[in-house]
Formats: C-alpha cells, sequence, structure tokens
C-alpha cells in the first residue's frame, strides 16, 4: 500500500524540474509513495519533462491541466487523484532532503490524531547564490516564511500552513468538502484560506525543523516586489470571504489607515510625486544593494516591502476607482519618498 502522496504543482519549470524528479528517487527508506505532478499549463517542455521520467523508487502520475489556473486548482487535480492516507505538499522548486519521505511518516506516527499537519523546514539550496534581498525575506523580513522565528516542535497556527513542504491526514483535508478555493488566481493565501477552514475543524499545525527541503527561486527587489503586491490583492480577497481575518491578515493598522488615506486623498490639496515614479526609483534603488550586505538594509527592505504589500491591499479595495490612485499616491509619498530622501 502507497504510503503516502506527494502533491507537486509544476509550471514552466522544465529547464530544472529533471533535478527535483531525481532527488524523490534518492528518499531513504522502503515505504513505498506516490507523486502525482499537476502541469498547470506550462507554456514550456514542463509537461514533455515529467511524462520522459521513469522513477525508480516510487510511481509517478503526470496530469496536464488545459490551461494556467494557478496552484489552488492544481493541488486539487492531484489530491483528487491521490490514493494513500498522507498527502505532502511540495512545490516544483523544492527538492527534498533524502530523509524528507521518511521524517514526514515518523512524525505522523507519532501524531496519529486526524487534525494533525507536519511542517517541514525550507531553506535557500546551499549551491544558490543567495543575495541580500534574499537573506531578508527569509530571515528577519519573513515575508516569505517564518521559520526565522519558529522554534522546533511548536504548534503554529492556520497562517502558516506552507504548500512547499507540508503533510496532512487525507481523510482530514477531505472532510471539509472543497479543497482549495481556485477563487485565488496567484500563490498567496490559497493555502492560509484552506488551512483556516480546516482549523475550525481542529487542524494543528506542528513544526519540524529536521525535515528539510531546498528552495530552488532566486528573487531580487522586482520580482518579490511583484510578489509583495500580488500577496496584498490576495489578502484582500481572503478578507473578503472572511471578514473576522481582517486584523490578523491585514494588520492592526490597517483599517486605520485605510479611513485616513481616504479622507486625506479626497482633501488634500498639496501636489504628490507619481506612485509609479516613486516606486521605480524606490525599486532602481534597492536593486544596487542585493549583492551589497550592510547592516541597515533590513531597514529599508522592511517598508519597502510592507508598501507594495499595502499597494495590493489598496488596489484591492478600492479597484479601478480614481480615489484608489489618489490613495496609494498619498501612501507612496508617505512611505516610499523618505526612504529614497
Amino acid at each position: 500500500m502507497t504510503a503516502i502522496s506527494v502533491v507537486m504543482p509544476c509550471y514552466n519549470r522544465a529547464h530544472d524540474l529533471l533535478k527535483t524528479l531525481q532527488a524523490y528517487d534518492r528518499q531513504v527508506g522502503e515505504e513505498p509513495f506516490e507523486m502525482i505532478a499537476v502541469d498547470d499549463g506550462s507554456s514550456d517542455e514542463t509537461y514533455q519533462v515529467l511524462s520522459a521520467y521513469q522513477p525508480q523508487r516510487y510511481s509517478l502520475r503526470v496530469i496536464c491541466m488545459d490551461a494556467n489556473q494557478g496552484p489552488a486548482a492544481a493541488r486539487n487535480r492531484g489530491l483528487a487523484l491521490a490514493g494513500a492516507p498522507l498527502i505532502l505538499f511540495v512545490g516544483d522548486d523544492i527538492l527534498p532532503d533524502a530523509y524528507l519521505l521518511r521524517g514526514h511518516l515518523a512524525e505522523h506516527r507519532r501524531h496519529p490524531q486526524p487534525g494533525v499537519a507536519i511542517l517541514g523546514h525550507v531553506q535557500w539550496a546551499p549551491d544558490l547564490l543567495v543575495n541580500t534581498l534574499m537573506a531578508h525575506i527569509d530571515g528577519p523580513g519573513a515575508q516569505q516564511f517564518s521559520y526565522y522565528y519558529f522554534k522546533d516542535g511548536i504548534e503554529y497556527d492556520f497562517r502558516h500552513l506552507y504548500t512547499a513542504n507540508i503533510s496532512l491526514k487525507r481523510d482530514f483535508l477531505n472532510s471539509i468538502g472543497k479543497g482549495f478555493d481556485t477563487e485565488f488566481p496567484y500563490a498567496a493565501f490559497e493555502d492560509v484560506e484552506l488551512s483556516y477552514r480546516l482549523s475550525k475543524r481542529g487542524l494543528k499545525i506542528i513544526y519540524s525543523a529536521k525535515l528539510v527541503a531546498y528552495h530552488y527561486h532566486y528573487h531580487n527587489i522586482w520580482t518579490f516586489s511583484t510578489r509583495q503586491y500580488r500577496t496584498g490583492l490576495m489578502a484582500c480577497l481572503l478578507v473578503k470571504k472572511h471578514p473576522e481575518l481582517k486584523t490578523r491578515i491585514m494588520g492592526r493598522e490597517w483599517p486605520y489607515w485605510q479611513l485616513r488615506w481616504r479622507l486625506a486623498a479626497q482633501f488634500w490639496k498639496t501636489p504628490l510625486k507619481n506612485a509609479e515614479l516613486l516606486e521605480e526609483e524606490c525599486l532602481h534603488k534597492l536593486s544596487a544593494y542585493e549583492w551589497i550586505p550592510h547592516p541597515n538594509l533590513d531597514r529599508l527592505y522592511l517598508p519597502a516591502l510592507k508598501y507594495f504589500f499595502y499597494k495590493g491591499l489598496i488596489h484591492g479595495t478600492f479597484g479601478e476607482a480614481p480615489l484608489g490612485g489618489k490613495v496609494l499616491d498619498r501612501y507612496a509619498n508617505r512611505v516610499l519618498a523618505p526612504l529614497l530622501n
């Protein structure tokens, strides 16, 4: 009997996917497992790479989506086909340590309760060059993962169901009927939304630091600021679906600033610098420091990346209304202009 099903959504990863598939062939132990790889409408050779691979250690099932629908839909497709009692969600840019699957199985034997999920550790791959931004977002900034602040064996709340390396009981996952919400088009907060619904049925996320997986995903300030913006957009969608989460997701200061910016944008008469121009100047400035370590960089990255998250919140809140543009200009002048000065 298959012990665990690995569900891996894939998108435009042909250049590096073979390395990931081969890593699962090096898993230690005799426990049988399967991988369900779902090509989410890639425009490159991802499906061909998946279809051509012949694993020795595990069984591989490859599914191809007709069009790109986002990771939520891809995971749902994989979950529906999974046959094992345990589900391990991973990313196509995540390379597993040789003991990863054995470790997840062992942790579930230690915690057989239906609602217990085991969260493994994710870190930058040792052979990946890590710039100052990448060190920040996985370090003190914690904009990508919060492992920098985690302690081994401790339970964490629904906000930390990281689908890069987490395992759950299949029956518990299916107990809520609906899987990941496919209205989330981006890889942001679709996992938190599922986790929140599961938390109402008793979900407990326990962190195990020894279950290591390596992240192969290079970021610079341009790519990650886009990610932050999309995260802000998806935060608005999450709060629209679950209004009670507003302060936990958007921050306690958001309702106050939302009202203040709305009023200021309506009555502020002093000419403001355009938000897009300030953003571009800020990104150019920060990009110059990506390979120059400095003790004050965290103090620059924190407000800059928070700005792009809030930009997503502003657009998610006001939509295309002219007032939203005025609010964004006001916020950019408040946050980015001082950074540049």
